[in-house]
């Protein structure tokens, strides 16, 4: 018990710097002169020791703390305990564009603290590490779902491209089913990538590890592509908070039928729940935040 509360709170550790590089490096941007943004803004960012440190926090530094919290607590809690981050890039906005919170901004914080509370009272952990790889029936599950994603994908993309009403909707959509195949794959690749470096991997965490590899990246590059030409077509502080449906929503269906695992307690699905509508509320709070950060470019 100890040590599955000491990886939650890493959890949340790992999205709070992972956010707070990205608020160093919008700082950084924002303060380099226009004339120098036109001559020479990379040169500029390359010796600015608070965008170089916003690359460490942003791009680095989380990693070993993402893997970790995949290893022992899994793919069910991860997505929204690492959603804290966005409370950094709301307090961070404010700075950054010299305002003030809100209402909605203090009522989206505190709603997002109470969701990390029952997201974490729920325990629907997974340890990756000491998970049977071999097992026919999880190669079978992990194979549906993924072509599931896929399929999810390829209709909603084929979709919007005759519907141009919806199609901001339908791409930001895309985009979330491509997130969820990362945050599902990167649990397997926590779980096996020890092992791998430690030669001690079977042949079928090697075929996990393989495959996570493959997936995890090809995934970003159609979760970014589809969710940058949504911004296009949308408001982008609605469409964030679009995305995040599929990604809080799946952990549940991925603890319950991907794995086949049986809650600890009684209480640990509502809690579940009730974490994830509350993140997906101060999501919704705290979009404009986000949206006004994603703006410094």
């Amino acid at each position: 018990m100890d040590d599955y509360w000491l990886w939650v709170l890493l959890a949340v550790t790992a999205g709070v710097i992972a956010n707070s590089g990205i608020i160093l490096q919008k700082k950084a941007v924002n303060e380099i002169p226009t004339k120098a943004k036109e001559k020479r803004f990379f040169r500029s960012l390359v010796r600015n020791p608070v965008w170089l440190l916003g690359i460490i926090l942003g791009m680095f530094a989380p990693v070993a703390l993402v893997i970790g919290a995949n290893m022992y607590i899994g793919p069910a809690l991860v997505p929204g305990l690492m959603n804290s981050g966005l409370i950094v890039l709301a307090v961070g906005s404010v700075r950054i564009n010299k305002e003030r919170l809100r209402t909605w901004d203090y009522f989206g914080i505190v709603l997002m603290i109470a969701a990390i509370f029952f997201l974490g009272l729920s325990q629907l952990s997974i340890n990756m590490v000491n998970f049977d790889y071999s097992a026919q029936w999880f190669l079978i599950n992990s194979t549906l779902f993924t072509m599931f994603l896929f399929a999810m994908w390829a209709i909603l993309f084929a979709i919007q491209k005759k519907n141009q009403k919806n199609r901001a909707v339908l791409l930001i959509f895309a985009a979330g089913f491509m997130l969820v195949m990362i945050n599902f794959w990167i649990a397997p690749l926590s779980g096996t990538i020890l092992k791998v470096l430690q030669g001690t991997a079977t042949s079928s965490e090697w075929m996990f590890f393989t495959l996570a590899c493959i997936l995890t990246p090809l995934g970003n590059v159609f979760a970014v592509a589809n969710q940058q030409t949504a911004y296009k077509y949308g408001q982008a502080s609605t469409l964030n908070t679009l995305q995040q449906l599929p990604t809080q929503v799946t952990p549940a269906f991925i603890y319950l039928f991907v794995f086949g695992l049986t809650p600890p307690f009684v209480y640990s699905l509502p809690l579940l729940f009730l974490g994830i509508a509350l993140v997906l509320m101060s999501s919704y709070l705290l979009a404009i935040r986000k949206v006004q950060i994603d703006k410094i470019k």
